[in-house]
């Protein structure tokens, strides 16, 4: 038996990308064992990294909740300059590079690619060139394809948590299924201090992202026409 329908369904990698958003909302589960939050007209679970986690945990929302909108929300890595850490990228299409399809969404400007992996600059560059990709993530293609499934309307909301020339890639290691292998990796860079730069960067622009991702998802849910209208400001490609 479902539980009554709401509006929005949206799909994240890790709780600590919104640890801070969901800090008041309603915590509950859907039969598993993935904690469903809950909020007003909206649902957010968790996935773990990866297109597989996103479209199983987009699944289990739409079987569900029946959201009218999924929404995959939560970091990813800039291609375009213009694009800071702790900006709110709506793309209006995605692409997954592994298979190459396409989703469009329902409003936004620019395009976001999703990759098998964390993206490091190299990466990223080539993101850009091969697809005209001004952001990368690993996760969004997965809740797209559901969208498209269960005829429900799709919208990506990424906080930039890496400019152009940060090179993360070396976080790939690390990044598991069921999230972030933080023990290994905090083993990993005690030994190496070349690191650790890079590692005090990246939490710097994990706190501007998701500040400015909760932000984000707050003005979804408590104004959505606003919202839209902010972020439709090019024609949707095709």
């Amino acid at each position: 038996m479902t539980t009554p329908a709401v509006e929005f369904g949206f799909v994240a990698a890790l709780e600590r990308e919104v640890s801070g958003l969901v800090r008041n909302w309603r915590v509950g589960n859907a039969g598993g064992t993935q904690r469903i939050y809950q909020s007003q007209n909206a649902v957010l679970i968790c996935a773990g990294t990866g297109v597989g986690k996103a479209y199983a945990a987009a699944q289990l929302l739409v079987e569900n909740y029946s959201p009218r909108v999924l929404i995959s929300m939560g970091f990813a890595g800039a291609c375009a300059p213009d694009l800071a850490p702790g900006a709110i990228f709506v793309p209006a299409t995605l692409v997954e590079a592994a298979t190459g399809k396409s989703y469009a969404t329902a409003f936004g400007h620019g395009r976001l690619a999703t990759m098998d992996r964390v993206a490091g600059k190299e990466l990223k560059r080539c993101a850009f060139a091969r697809f005209g990709a001004q952001a990368v993530d690993m996760e969004a293609a997965g809740v797209a394809a559901v969208a498209n499934e269960s005829s429900s309307q799709f919208v990506a909301i990424k906080a930039i948590s890496d400019g152009t020339d940060e090179d993360i890639g070396f976080l790939s290691a690390f990044v598991e299924p069921e999230g972030f292998a933080t023990r290994r990796f905090v083993a990993h860079i005690a030994l190496r201090p070349a690191l650790w730069p890079r590692v005090a960067a990246l939490q710097r622009n994990s706190r501007l992202a998701r500040a400015a991702m909760g932000n984000a998802v707050g003005e979804c849910i408590s104004n959505w026409q606003s919202f839209a209208a902010k972020h439709s400001s090019a024609l949707t490609e095709v």
